[in-house]
């Protein structure tokens, strides 16, 4: 199974001009947003709006599908919990109420909206540039002595990693597979057993694909702590303020106005 994590497609379009210090810190207020909305009058307006920048980014339909495709058995349970394990009215299946059904469609439209976010931010961002925004929010965090140039490059590999894996994983079945083995007949005992002839040489590739990794750093001059230069200067411009003051209106719209949610309220419950 393709999964877009950490994948970059490149277009000319301005949600990849934008500053990735911009783009992450809307898709973070973009997750937050998403788990929020309870209305689906709200969601369907938030699922608009995603597929208008979708659509203005330049990115295909297939690009956001792979990226939620191998969510499905996550939308799947979390509806499913809901639907059994919430209190109220009963349904014609037994333990599963009312209540529960709205509750888990709407949590699994949530996912599907935060996921989506995440997708896109990914799809339309460089690993390299997300790396350098996310080192630009822990700056504040190395007067406490944390190694976030550390931190930063392990995200990232954990990125790059992350579709490398799914690769490897789906060229290794085929070639067990194309050799005769036999990997989904059988109880749940014989499959498990039957997983063997790929986990092993699925960690030979992983552990050799690291030490590779481990090599080339060594050889480019990486250490520890040394600070490191870009060859192009990310400055924040005029059209990724526009972009932050229209996403945050937008949010706080969609919070406020479209959720019905008294401002009065929510500062007296803070």
């Amino acid at each position: 199974m393709k999964m877009t994590v950490g994948h970059y497609l490149p277009r000319d379009s301005v949600v990849h001009s934008l500053d990735p210090r911009v783009k992450l810190f809307l898709m973070a207020a973009g997750i937050g947003v998403s788990f929020n909305l309870e209305n689906p009058a709200s969601l369907a307006v938030f699922a608009l709006s995603l597929a208008f920048l979708t659509r203005l980014s330049r990115i295909p339909a297939k690009g956001i599908s792979a990226g939620l495709a191998p969510f499905v058995w996550l939308f799947a349970i979390t509806a499913m919990l809901h639907v059994f394990m919430t209190p109220g009215d009963p349904l014609f299946i037994p333990y599963a109420t009312r209540q529960g059904l709205e509750g888990g469609l709407r949590v699994g439209c949530q996912l599907v909206m935060a996921i989506w976010v995440s997708t896109l931010t990914t799809l339309t961002t460089t690993p390299l540039d997300t790396v350098w925004a996310l080192e630009w929010y822990l700056k504040p965090l190395k007067y406490m002595n944390v190694p976030t140039d550390e931190i930063a490059l392990a995200v990232m590999l954990a990125i790059r990693f992350i579709p490398l894996l799914f690769e490897e994983t789906d060229r290794v079945i085929k070639a067990q597979k194309a050799r005769g083995v036999d990997l989904e007949s059988g109880g749940p005992v014989r499959k498990v057993r039957a997983l063997i002839p790929v986990l092993v040489p699925l960690l030979h590739s992983v552990f050799r694909r690291a030490d590779d990794l481990a090599v080339a750093l060594t050889l480019r001059g990486y250490a520890p702590g040394i600070t490191r230069t870009r060859m192009k200067a990310m400055r924040i411009r005029f059209q990724d303020m526009v972009a932050l003051a229209l996403t945050s209106a937008f949010f706080a719209a969609l919070i406020f106005v479209v959720e019905g949610i008294d401002c009065q309220e929510m500062l007296f419950f803070v």
